[in-house]
């Protein structure tokens, strides 16, 4: 048997075009309009609210993404900063310029030349303030600053870095504010598609139920088209010579199935789907082709495709 089930929208992508959709069609519709006046109001202050809320949040997104790229730059940067100081004082300490006491400084290990783990933000950010702080002691002592990296090239960086952390943060709790707001505002998008959805079919219902489904459909409603088995039958031809084309690929986009012509270009796509729907035609030595069918209840479709060579 078939079915009307309606889907209502589980995503936030979903709810912007199922509102824009009857804001579009309350908007052009003078008489006859199947909303309440009260519904109409809420339509008319939830549609921009949202539409700014998601824009809002889908702003903060890429915010976040292109600050994280930028982030991770620098971690590697700053990393390599640090490896290349901690690697230049032990050349100096194995050239017995440095006494192996002196790692101690930089909170290292005295016995062996191991540099620290310096893949995580958290170790990298502790390592090079304890060669900033121990080079600071050194100098202080006496000691001639080191080069290629200095500590203060070091500094320099992992300032630009914590600052990009310390930056990354406020826009993490930003992203999560403009997220919470979304949501907030979801229920009331919910509530004012189910009553569109609602209204639109009962102003509808003394027509046909295909009829109706028509209507609701250019307010936003969905439905899971789906009804009783029907066939999708025709011929696939060449378009210069008109003669039938074998082994090609042909689909309905919204269902599973897929079947070949046979040698005579004839084939039969079985589905319950309903309405609109876009059928393809793939073959390897022709163009892509595609077309717009209507299914209806207890009806076959009939139709024919032709397909043209590359050139």
């Amino acid at each position: 048997m078939s079915t009307e089930a309606k889907f209502y929208p589980k995503a936030n992508e979903g709810r912007q075009v199922a509102l824009m959709l009857a804001f579009m069609e309350n908007s052009n519709v003078i008489s006859n309009n199947p909303l309440t006046q009260r519904t109409k109001d809420r339509l008319n202050a939830i549609k921009p609210l949202y539409d700014s809320k998601i824009k809002d949040m889908t702003a903060k997104k890429g915010a976040s993404v292109t600050l994280m790229a930028e982030k991770e730059k620098l971690r590697i940067k700053t990393a390599m900063y640090c490896s290349h100081f901690l690697q230049v004082l032990n050349l100096c300490i194995k050239r017995g310029e440095y006494n192996p006491a002196v790692r101690a400084l930089y909170n290292i290990p005295v016995e062996n030349d191991k540099l620290p783990a310096l893949q995580v933000e958290r170790s990298i950010c502790s390592v090079a303030k304890n060669i900033i702080k121990g080079e600071q002691i050194r100098i202080a002592a006496g000691g001639v600053p080191m080069d290629r990296p200095s500590a203060a090239e070091v500094e320099a960086i992992y300032t630009v870095y914590q600052n990009l952390i310390n930056t990354g943060s406020n826009g993490k709790d930003a992203l999560d504010n403009a997220q919470e707001e979304v949501q907030r505002h979801n229920k009331e998008a919910n509530g004012v598609i189910k009553k569109v959805w609602r209204e639109v079919e009962v102003f509808y219902n003394e027509q046909s139920r295909e009829s109706m489904r028509n209507h609701a459909r250019r307010w936003g409603v969905v439905y899971d088209r789906k009804g009783y088995k029907k066939k999708v039958t025709g011929i696939v031809t060449d378009t210069a010579t008109g003669l039938p084309l074998e082994g090609v690929q042909l689909k309905l986009a919204s269902g599973r199935k897929k079947v070949t012509t046979s040698i005579d270009g004839k084939f039969t796509l079985s589905t319950s789907l309903m309405g609109e729907q876009k059928l393809s035609a793939v073959h390897e030595e022709y163009l892509a082709y595609e077309t717009e069918i209507t299914l209806h209840e207890n009806r076959d479709t009939v139709c024919r495709v032709e397909m043209g060579r590359e050139g």
